[in-house]
């Protein structure tokens, strides 16, 4: 007797981001030519440092590609990583192509900023699992 089988009656529907993020994210694909870890270093001094295996990145979104301030966001696992600077393009591609290694805030000198090609003003680290703790308390 053959199997029949059912279509689903409780399709999955994806909730749609309700900021204005919308729109096509990028893939991070690690091949095995890939380095091993993305490393973020915060502050003017690289005082804080974050590691994240290529692995646990999964999609990157950047918004304002050529206007004097450019954001960039990674999702790396249950934190999302939010980057604002300039040239921010070139960091997206090093992503797409697993050659990404550190990425540090830059100390910008006086008129130098529109000089160099790539210039990361700040990084903003946010946990989703913080986040969502934080919605679950003023619910």
């Amino acid at each position: 007797m053959p199997i029949k089988l059912k279509e689903n009656q409780n399709p999955v529907d994806v909730p749609a981001k309700a900021d204005d993020w919308s729109g096509p994210w990028g893939r991070i694909s690690p091949t095995p030519r890939s380095v091993d870890t993305l490393r973020i270093c915060k502050g003017k001094c690289s005082e804080e440092v974050h590691s994240y295996p290529y692995r646990v990145l999964s999609s990157w979104h950047l918004r304002g590609a050529g206007h004097e301030e450019e954001e960039l966001k990674i999702e790396a696992g249950p934190d999302l990583i939010t980057i604002i600077g300039h040239g921010l393009s070139r960091v997206a591609a090093a992503l797409d192509l697993g050659s990404l290694e550190v990425l540090t805030e830059t100390v910008a000198q006086v008129g130098t900023t529109r000089d160099s090609k790539i210039m990361v003003s700040s990084i903003t680290l946010e946990s989703a699992r913080a986040e969502e703790a934080s919605h679950k308390r003023t619910a």
